[in-house]
């Protein structure tokens, strides 16, 4: 026999397995190959799972089934992808199982065989390899690796927030900040990335940690079947390896082995520290310079040369500096006083914030201090708010709240940076007075476990001055529960300690992370609007000076997500007097230059930014111009654009293509679709209700619908007759930009803030009028592939 087949599947259900196994059997009945399965092999006396990776190893082919999304299989799949296997997937043809493949989608690139019976199976399979290239999926996927960085770090959180995941991504946090270099697999920031993406990530870092959640959402579900492919590649590629799963989850039991319980807070932060330390220890003392093997394909290309850097900020900090592109909204962040940066996820928000903060380091003149609340619990303060009463009450704590927070901030990063320095902090000084306030009042200590006891005291206090008439003394409790005299005493330390400084910016990103649960938005938004209100107010604290402060130049950026301060901005009382900058890419010649930036970094100088298009990308995708036609597909963001492009280039390599030809772009198109479709989920998944069931009802409707069909569409979708809940959730479609509205004859808006969306119901409005019929809607182009909408 040529071939020895390994196949992997889940024991249940029964009838699945049973098929299987048939097909084994026809298999060997053939005379086709030898194939086993991973039950005619009992792991007598050993761990189960190292039986298993033995038979793949002895095998030259793997079949895995993976109907169930089955976490064992998807690690063996992992492992055998890494082992440079020839791997064929299989999937038990149902309704039910077609949506989660289809969901799933991380293995669009290995071939499937959908089947009915084993007998289906078993010839489909047989006639498939024998048709098959002697060249694996792996051999495709190596030309594109990036060498292994040195104490670097993958991080793969949990989907749903929970205790663990938050102390995870604050530890995390703290190891970015250490200098570790850190590649997160966010999926609230990217969605579901391509396979490429994730075996670059586990090959490129030094250690993998990954987090299981023990929920069963849906997206849990294939969170946890991700993570455990994820799993099985570094296994495979023999990466340092820490799966962290909390007391409920109750995954397999094949390699359980593997897995670290989380119990507590503590527990968690020495496990992670001695895992990191011997994990990049053994990487520095082996001597590792050269790489694992990998097999070399001669490509006549140059494609696998092209690299265009990650589509999240987050993950290329430290190569950004080198393509940034430069816009009148980073400009305002690098030269006004305080500004409010607008825009949706992908529009460079995060970017606009990491390279400020850079250049801004430079001068050493410059204190820099950056807040991301997604270190921090929001939870508690906003429950607090929701047990407040009245506005006053709330918009008083809520100002006491950010007011501490950036306060403390400010002096903690002031410390630290002091500290750093050669002299380091001389007693009797006035940042020696700061430290020791700081230490006296413990503030020193991290934000959560102050909040933590905030909160707690802020309860107490508002039961028991809710018992007295005095709103008055109601506020005086609460604002000494808070803060007491901290915050004016911090005011003068800090005058003392920074009166030399030439500017303290504050960058404060990441609040989308307190934008999560539909039913507290009302509150959620007073404690964001709080924000922004106060960011001026402390900006002129500072500026003012007597005989007992000193002036300090502090400016304030806060980055926002647009839909979130559409909503927030109706809760402030002077929305005029916040300075707004939102940023906008509508200009397809200024997105071009986010690729050609990337391109030229790499390229000699004097290159010109269009050869990376006349030379490595065909000249026209259905008669029309290679950038006009990815421009009229993707959403105009950032991270579209470099996700879209990178997608290209991948498939054309695969394809051993000389340049990225028509039907790489084709594919990349149908990749980029799914991605897209992804990422509106994550991003308004939380607070749309049944958006993911109402997006799955435009399937293969016309790309353009008379708005009665629009709004049977979403009441076919609900469940439900009521005209009012359709045309409210028509107008949550047109917000997000998954549907846009006809402005004029054949021209169809895609507002993204609230004022804009105004005037493009009126002009509709207006225009259906005057051409008698109905208002017009489109579904945005970037979501028409995944849905099977025909244009």
């Amino acid at each position: 026999m040529d071939y020895k087949v390994f196949l992997g599947y889940s024991k249940n259900p029964v009838d699945i397995s049973q098929e299987i196994q048939h097909a084994a059997a026809v298999v060997n009945k053939s005379g086709f190959a030898e194939a086993k399965t991973w039950e005619s092999n009992p792991a007598t006396g050993r761990i189960i799972i190292e039986t298993v990776l033995q038979d793949i190893d002895d095998s030259t082919i793997c079949l895995f089934d993976v109907t169930t999304l089955s976490e064992n299989v998807l690690f063996e799949v992992g492992y055998a992808f890494s082992q440079r296997k020839h791997i064929v997937l299989s999937v038990c043809r149902s309704p039910e199982t077609m949506r989660d493949w289809r969901a799933f989608d991380i293995f669009s690139t290995i071939g499937c065989i959908f089947y009915d019976n084993g007998g289906e199976l078993a010839t489909r399979f047989m006639s498939g390899i024998s048709a098959a290239s002697e060249k694996t999926l792996w051999d495709d996927v190596s030309q594109s690796l990036d060498r292994t960085v040195k104490n670097s770090l993958f991080y793969v959180p949990a989907y749903h927030t929970s205790e663990a995941e938050r102390n995870l991504r604050r530890m995390v946090g703290k190891e970015r900040d250490l200098g570790t270099k850190v590649t997160i697999a966010d999926p609230a920031e990217q969605g579901s990335a391509p396979l490429a993406w994730y075996v670059n990530a586990v090959y490129s870092s030094a250690a993998t940690l990954l987090q299981m959640s023990g929920e069963r959402h849906d997206r849990d579900r294939l969170h946890n079947a991700r993570s455990a492919f994820i799993a099985g590649l570094a296994r495979g590629l023999e990466r340092p390896l820490l799966v962290v799963v909390e007391d409920d989850y109750r995954g397999p039991v094949d390699y359980k082995d593997i897995l670290y319980t989380y119990q507590s807070k503590k527990r968690l932060a020495e496990k992670l520290s001695q895992w990191r330390e011997q994990a990049f220890r053994a990487w520095s003392q082996e001597g590792i310079t050269d790489q694992p093997p990998i097999p070399k394909v001669e490509l006549a290309t140059e494609l696998k040369d092209l690299k265009f850097g990650d589509y999240v900020a987050e993950n290329e900090s430290d190569t950004l500096d080198e393509y940034f592109v430069e816009t009148a909204e980073y400009e305002a962040v690098l030269n006004e006083s305080s500004v409010v940066f607008v825009g949706r996820k992908g529009m460079g928000k995060s970017a606009n914030m990491i390279r400020a903060s850079q250049v801004l380091r430079d001068d050493k003149r410059n204190l820099v201090c950056v807040v991301r609340p997604t270190d921090y619990d929001l939870d508690g303060l906003v429950i607090v708010l929701q047990s407040l009463g009245g506005d006053g009450d709330q918009s008083f704590l809520v100002e006491s709240f950010w007011r501490f927070l950036l306060y403390s901030e400010i002096s903690l990063a002031a410390v630290a940076a002091a500290d750093r320095t050669p002299a380091g902090i001389s007693n009797g000084t006035p940042m020696a007075r700061l430290r020791d306030y700081l230490i006296q009042n413990e503030i020193a200590e991290e934000f959560s476990v102050r909040l933590e006891r905030v909160i707690k005291s802020v309860r107490g206090e508002f039961r028991e001055a809710s018992r007295t008439h005095s709103i008055e003394k109601q506020r005086e409790r609460i604002a000494h529960s808070l803060h007491g005299n901290l915050v004016g005493n911090l005011r003068r330390l800090l005058g003392d300690a920074l009166r030399d400084r030439h500017r303290v910016a504050l960058l404060v990103d990441n609040l989308d992370s307190a934008w999560t649960k539909s039913a507290q938005l009302k509150s959620q938004a007073v404690l964001l609007v709080g924000l922004l209100g106060t960011v001026s107010r402390i900006a002129d604290e500072f500026q003012r000076e007597n005989n007992r402060l000193r002036s300090v130049n502090v400016t304030i950026s806060v980055f926002l997500r647009s839909d979130i301060y559409d909503e927030v901005i109706k809760e402030a009382r002077e929305p005029d007097k916040i300075n707004t900058k939102r940023i906008d890419w509508s200009q397809p010649e200024l997105l071009k230059r986010v690729m050609d930036e990337r391109y030229l970094s790499v390229r000699p100088k004097g290159t010109s930014p269009d050869e990376l298009w006349e030379r490595y990308f065909c000249p026209q995708v259905d008669g029309e111009p290679t950038l006009d036609y990815i421009f009229s597909t993707i959403l105009h963001r950032p991270r579209d654009l470099v996700y879209f492009c990178k997608a290209a280039v991948y498939n054309a390599a695969n394809a051993r293509h000389l340049t990225v030809e028509e039907s790489d772009m084709k594919e990349a198109e149908k990749s980029y679709s799914k991605f897209a479709r992804d990422a509106l989920l994550v991003e308004y998944g939380s607070t749309i209700s049944d958006l993911e069931e109402v997006v799955y009802e435009f399937a293969g409707c016309p790309s353009i619908m008379p708005k009665s069909m629009v709004l049977e569409t979403i009441q076919s979708a609900l469940g439900t007759g009521e005209l009012s809940q359709a045309v409210e959730f028509l107008d949550g479609l047109l917000k997000i930009s998954f549907l846009g509205i006809e402005v004029r004859e054949g021209d169809f808006s895609y507002p993204d803030r609230a004022d804009d969306l105004k005037k493009a119901k009126i002009l509709a409005r207006n225009a259906s009028r005057r051409e008698k019929r109905e208002e017009r809607y489109e579904v945005h182009p970037a979501y028409r592939n995944f849905l099977e909408i025909e244009d």
